[in-house]
């Protein structure tokens, strides 16, 4: 989406509005009372979030910039592509070359899919009392003050690392800012598949080792924290250039030792390539919701070009005080 306005935000549902107010075939409410809780957390969450919009909005306005908010069913249904580095008009590219999610780490993940080259994006986190906000440097008290800085260019961001997927069948799935998730569809059938390590033109290949397993996850820096962590990795700097690999519950019926079962490669040097031996295999980007198909001998490659980085604001030279991020 091209620059008709000066800035996106790109704004998280809570939950309150997720399975209360949208057409959904449950009794959310008789759900929480048999749960045994209440709603009064949802509200209050809820509650939070839409006056940190309404700081937001007013803080905008207050200063003449334009915007459009959308919130992540709306990037859908609006049909705006996901970012592309080889495609000059994709993503979404505002005037100020400023994106702002508006929300906590997850709804950071969704915007980062549609942002890239110049455009920087820059997370608040809208309920820091309930939401998880690594990436989000600001918390509802300090928008304003981030406001006037980007209006001044007084801020920094720093180039945070992506995996570039390309799947067989020109399926388009977008830069993975957190972590990738390569399985069977079905939770309880085996994902069978071959994993390689190459260099990072894909034109040499140093390892390769057919897998039985329930899946594949790989990591980047920014994802050292998340699922991949359960498997004993350390966290990494923001900016360290690594892929981080580990095989989910391995299956070695005659005991056999895997030898990519758990590691890390320079994604400066090397890249991995994934090759299916499954008739319903599934690659999941960052959470469920960004997906694509793998049937009998298709492929995934997985690399980590400096062109796909992502620009992430993570600092106003002293004169915003920072939410404590995980940046190191």
């Amino acid at each position: 989406m091209q620059n008709d306005v000066d800035v996106f935000i790109i704004q998280k549902q809570t939950t309150l509005e997720r399975y209360t107010k949208s057409k959904i075939n449950i009794d959310f409410f008789d759900y929480l009372e048999r749960d045994k809780q209440t709603p009064v957390p949802l509200q209050e969450a809820h509650n939070e979030h839409t006056n940190s919009r309404d700081i937001l909005i007013k803080a905008l306005e207050k200063y003449s910039i334009t915007y459009k908010i959308f919130n992540l069913d709306e990037l859908a249904s609006n049909n705006i592509c996901y970012y592309n580095d080889k495609c000059k008009n994709s993503g979404l590219n505002p005037k100020m070359k400023i994106v702002i999610s508006l929300g906590g780490d997850g709804t950071l993940l969704h915007a980062s899919h549609h942002v890239g080259g110049e455009v920087a994006l820059l997370g608040i986190n809208s309920c820091p009392a309930h939401s998880v906000g690594h990436m989000c440097p600001i918390v509802p008290n300090d928008i304003e003050k981030a406001i006037c800085c980007i209006i001044n260019k007084e801020y920094s961001t720093k180039s945070v690392r992506r995996i570039k997927l390309e799947v067989s069948r020109k399926q388009i799935v977008p830069l993975a800012l957190n972590d990738v998730l390569l399985c069977n569809r079905h939770p309880a059938a085996t994902s069978r598949y071959q994993l390689g390590i190459f260099s990072a033109d894909f034109a040499s290949e140093f390892a390769s080792e057919k897998q039985l397993s329930s899946g594949l996850w790989v990591s980047t820096a920014a994802g050292s924290t998340a699922a991949i962590s359960s498997y004993g990795f350390q966290k990494l700097d923001l900016l360290s250039p690594q892929i981080l690999a580990a095989v989910r519950e391995p299956y070695t019926p005659r005991n056999e030792s895997l030898q990519l079962k758990q590691f890390s490669i320079d994604g400066n040097e090397k890249s991995l390539l994934f090759f299916s031996r499954m008739r319903q295999g599934l690659v999941c980007v960052d959470g469920p919701d960004s997906c694509a198909y793998l049937g009998f001998g298709d492929t995934v490659k997985m690399s980590l070009p400096k062109e796909c980085a992502l620009n992430l604001v993570l600092d106003f030279f002293g004169k915003v005080p920072l939410f404590p991020i995980d940046n190191g």
